[in-house]
């Protein structure tokens, strides 16, 4: 209806690994396996291989399998209470561990009147209560399908692989416009989603995304230690903007 565009810019944020250093999804495990909610032979399996990619003698991918897998045998025994129990102890415990980057980041797009909008792969349950946290106006975490209090396995809203979608479900449902918008992620699996997006940013890229940030030309920016380092890409290669203590 004429009139109601919403005129706010808009600033799409990845969590996982981008704003938060660590994956919600893969705490929520982690914290469902110290709590006994697994069976124990389950349990001793998800850490051998967590512990094998903290050594880096097995492929992360092989953690993340069983890791998935084991959850999603077991979801429809998972009740949303004890979903939201070891969500609140997770940001309680492990909620300031985040990117200066991506923190200043997000506080100064506010500052400067875009709307923030995280999209995540992880559950909503988490996800909301932490975007919440460092000032997003919205999330759009994963949802299950709960009946009686707990999930019956069924996806509502998958955002892993689809985060494009939801995107456009978003400015489509907000009446909103991708002009002079800022998108940024860490992995292959932001790719679409900052593909929409006018000014797009890999941050500490993963090898897929660093290729797709070459093909397009997208900024990238790593922080490590305690230096932020920008790249813009200029003439065919990526040049150093600025290196700058956090």
């Amino acid at each position: 209806m004429e009139g109601t565009k919403n005129h706010k810019k808009l600033a799409v944020f990845d969590i996982d690994g981008t704003f938060y250093r660590w994956q919600l999804y893969y705490d929520i495990i982690l914290k469902l396996v110290e709590r006994g909610f697994f069976p124990k032979n389950e349990a001793d399996e998800i850490m051998t291989r967590f512990y094998a990619w903290q050594s880096r003698s097995e492929p992360f991918s092989a953690f993340e399998h069983i890791a998935i897998e084991t959850l999603e045998i077991h979801l429809a025994e998972l009740t949303h209470d004890l979903v939201q129990e070891v969500s609140a102890e997770i940001i309680a415990e492990s909620g300031h561990k985040v990117y200066s980057y991506t923190r200043s980041l997000a506080a100064s797009l506010k500052e400067q009147g875009y709307f923030l909008l995280a999209i995540s792969g992880s559950l909503h349950e988490i996800a909301e209560p932490f975007a919440k946290r460092y000032g997003f106006d919205e999330c759009i975490g994963w949802i299950y399908e709960q009946k009686d209090g707990k999930y019956t396995g069924k996806s509502l809203r998958k955002t892993a692989g689809h985060k494009a979608e939801r995107l456009q479900e978003f400015i489509t449902s907000h009446d909103m416009s991708l002009e002079g918008s800022v998108g940024i992620g860490d992995s292959g699996g932001d790719i679409d989603m900052l593909e929409m997006v006018a000014h797009p940013i890999a941050f500490n890229p993963s090898e897929e995304l660093l290729a797709a940030a070459k093909e397009n030309g997208w900024a990238i920016a790593v922080e490590r230690k305690n230096i932020i380092y920008e790249m813009s890409f200029q003439n065919g290669i990526y040049l150093l903007e600025e290196a700058r203590p956090l």
